[in-house]
């Protein structure tokens, strides 16, 4: 499976053709469960909050609702699911983009 993590942009719009859409992280993390993902593209900011009081301001911007980056994160404490095809990160905001690559470069070795 293919997993597109992001709240409003579609994956068949982005380019992402045949990705399964996850618009939460919990959504997200639930489809990471499975085992049966095999490449994920992860947006950082996943409410308008987040996108506007941080992603706008090329900051991050916690409003207590979990991020991409809690995503990363739970992949770190559950190695098993990541993806045996990589991961990459498509967020517009360079602060939470940076953050999560750099939790993904431990898991992966380097860049992915």
């Amino acid at each position: 499976m293919l997993l597109w993590l992001d709240d409003v942009r579609d994956p068949e719009t982005h380019g992402a053709h045949g990705f399964v859409w996850a618009k939460t992280a919990n959504e997200a993390i639930r489809l990471l469960k499975t085992g049966t993902v095999t490449f994920a593209s992860l947006d950082h900011d996943l409410t308008d909050e987040q996108m506007i009081r941080g992603g706008y301001q090329q900051r991050i911007h916690d409003d207590g609702c979990r991020s991409g980056y809690d995503v990363v994160c739970w992949l770190e404490e559950n190695p098993q699911y990541l993806p045996k095809d990589g991961t990459t990160v498509h967020s517009a905001n360079p602060a939470g983009k940076k953050r999560m690559m750099q939790v993904l470069d431990r898991l992966y070795g380097c860049t992915v």
